[in-house]
C-alpha cells in the first residue's frame, strides 16, 4: 500500500517536457472529498452522498474506531502536517442504479424522477421487501455472494 500523505501536499509532478508545469497535489478520494467539501471536520460529524450507491462517512478524529456494526475504517483527510482524521465508511453498492434498473428493465417508470410518485401510491410495503443485492450486499454484512432478491409476495 502507498503511504498516506497530506491531503493537500504537492505529491508529484508529470515530468515529460511537454508537461513539466505539471504538479500532483490535492489528493482525496471521491467520498473523502465529499466529507471535506460538507465541513465535517469535527468527530462525530457525518454525511452521506447518494448515486449509482449510498456511501456514509463519520469522522472519528485522529484515531480509528473499531465499529461494533459492521462499518469499515477508511482514511478521511489529512492537512499538511497534521494528524491522519480517520472516519467509518458504511456504504451500499445500488441505489440511484436500482432507479435506473426499475425504469430501463422493468419499466415500472418513465423517468427517474418517476420513483417517488410510484412510491405515493402505496401506504406501505405489505410485507413485501426487495434486496438489490446485483453486486452483493455491502455495510453491514459483506458478502459478494449475495444476490437480489423479492420476498413477502402473496396473491
Amino acid at each position: 500500500m502507498p503511504s498516506i500523505r497530506s491531503s493537500s501536499e504537492v505529491i508529484g509532478g508529470i515530468y515529460e517536457e511537454e508537461f513539466s508545469e505539471v504538479v500532483v497535489s490535492g489528493d482525496l478520494g471521491d467520498q473523502q472529498a465529499a466529507l471535506f467539501g460538507q465541513a465535517c471536520y469535527q468527530i462525530g460529524d457525518a454525511k452521506n452522498t447518494y448515486g449509482t450507491g449510498c456511501f456514509m462517512l463519520m469522522n472519528t478524529g485522529n484515531h480509528p474506531v473499531i465499529s461494533q456494526h459492521g462499518l469499515l475504517i477508511t482514511v478521511g483527510y489529512r492537512l499538511g502536517a497534521e494528524k491522519l482524521t480517520y472516519c467509518l465508511e458504511g456504504s451500499i453498492a445500488i441505489t440511484g442504479a436500482l432507479v435506473q434498473w426499475l425504469r430501463d428493465n422493468l419499466d415500472l417508470i418513465n423517468s427517474s424522477s418517476g420513483i417517488e410518485e410510484l412510491a405515493k401510491t402505496v401506504s406501505d410495503n405489505g410485507g413485501v421487501y426487495f434486496v438489490p443485492a446485483f453486486s452483493g450486499l455491502f455495510a453491514l454484512y459483506w458478502r459478494s455472494d449475495a444476490r437480489g432478491l423479492i420476498i413477502g409476495l402473496t396473491p
